[in-house]
């Protein structure tokens, strides 16, 4: 799967029934663990599926769950810049926003600006758009 794509895919066959998508993509990533390992991209990517899915559920307790443990499994095997590590911290931020966590998410956001700033200038888009974001969080803590 590990593309927003086919996760929309998966929430169309199921009819926006985001439990049973979200008991289907626990399965898939049940049945690659077995079949590649754990530390599998494929598994690891599942499992990032599963928590945009619960996430999109509005289940942001749950996707935190799925996200913590998922985040430092991507950063020991993948690396702290690949994109799937990345992406995954940002998810993770935007979750701990959602549950009123403000500074949990800043530091989640402070965290992936450290490590754009090893591959991004500092002028770009991105990196100030993070900057923004972790000023208007630090404000509201």
């Amino acid at each position: 799967m590990s593309s927003v794509r086919e996760l929309e895919e998966l929430v169309a066959a199921h009819a926006g029934d985001f439990g049973r998508a979200a008991r289907e993509l626990r399965a898939q990533v049940q049945d690659h663990t077995e079949l590649v390992g754990a530390d599998h991209p494929r598994t690891l990517g599942l499992r990032l599926d599963l928590a945009r899915l619960l996430g999109t559920a509005s289940q942001f307790t749950k996707a935190i769950r799925v996200c913590e443990p998922l985040l430092r499994d991507q950063v020991r095997v993948l690396g702290s810049e690949h994109a799937d590590t990345l992406e995954t911290r940002q998810l993770l931020a935007n979750l701990r926003y959602q549950t009123g966590d403000t500074e949990g998410a800043a530091g989640e956001l402070e965290q992936l600006l450290a490590t754009l700033s090893h591959v991004l200038m500092p002028t770009h888009d991105r990196i100030t758009k993070l900057k923004r974001d972790i000023a208007f969080l630090k404000r509201s803590t």
